[in-house]
């Protein structure tokens, strides 16, 4: 059965939908079969490979209400072993479409259930808010990853974020076992960047990830050209970060050295 994990933070801007993409793509390419789900009504995860839904074309509004067969959504990239459910902004609609439904929380989880034995591993690129889309990603998860940048207001929304996954943990899903930070964006130029970077490590211990994403412009210019970094220029720093990422994770879960 996959590894759900979805990659959440209220906050925008913290590398979310640059990390789904780019660590999906690096488990991929180690030979794991991996689902990227764009719960982002922005859908720039979808337009970060370089898929836009067309007039008519199901995406993750129909995967989620299940208005479709979920292989009516599931489509294949430029890499081998990666599949994307592409987003469009009628997911936004969602929200107010799922209000009604007995056990809205767990909609994406009953839809994901379905497939969860024929990848290795999900990932859930969630929208930066705390509503029923995002409660839907952490009430279908086992693990979340938490990408945060180095600075005073990305950490001071952490708490926030933390309480919900304990909430979520403690009444919806007791599956979902636990939780990662991944600093992003971190500029070991900035005097701030590295204190920042230091204080997360102490409050949060193990639970930070070993990996740092560097901010990097060859990240953001792989993005805007609709690939993976390891794509764009696997000799790139960015590259090897995901990478390395992707091989921590591995052995967190797996026990792969």
């Amino acid at each position: 059965m996959a590894k759900i994990i979805a990659i959440s933070n209220q906050k925008g801007g913290t590398g979310k939908t640059t990390t789904t993409i780019n660590l999906g793509a690096c488990l991929a390419e180690r030979g794991k079969k991996v689902l990227l789900v764009d719960l982002d009504p922005q859908a720039n995860l979808s337009r970060g490979l370089n898929v836009v839904l067309g007039e008519g074309e199901p995406g993750a509004y129909e995967f989620i209400m299940e208005s479709c067969q979920p292989w009516e959504v599931i489509r294949g990239t430029d890499i081998q072993n990666l599949y994307l459910v592409p987003s469009h902004i009628d997911l936004a609609a969602a929200e107010t479409a799922l209000i009604g439904e007995i056990g809205r929380e767990q909609q994406l989880r009953a839809v994901l259930g379905d497939i969860q034995d024929k990848f290795d591993y999900i990932l859930i690129d969630t929208p930066p808010s705390l509503g029923l889309l995002m409660i839907n990603a952490l009430s279908s998860a086992n693990q979340v990853i938490i990408p945060v940048q180095s600075q005073t207001f990305a950490v001071s929304g952490l708490k926030q974020l933390l309480e919900t996954i304990g909430t979520v943990k403690a009444k919806i899903n007791p599956y979902l076992t636990g939780w990662f930070i991944l600093p992003t964006m971190v500029d070991y130029r900035r005097n701030e960047d590295k204190r920042i970077l230091r204080d997360i490590r102490d409050q949060y211990g193990e639970r930070v990830l070993s990996t740092v994403i560097r901010i990097n412009a060859r990240l953001l210019e792989a993005v805007g050209n609709g690939q993976a970094i390891t794509q764009y220029d696997k000799n790139s720093v960015g590259a090897k970060e995901y990478s390395s990422c992707a091989e921590e994770l591995l052995s967190l879960y797996e026990g792969v050295a």
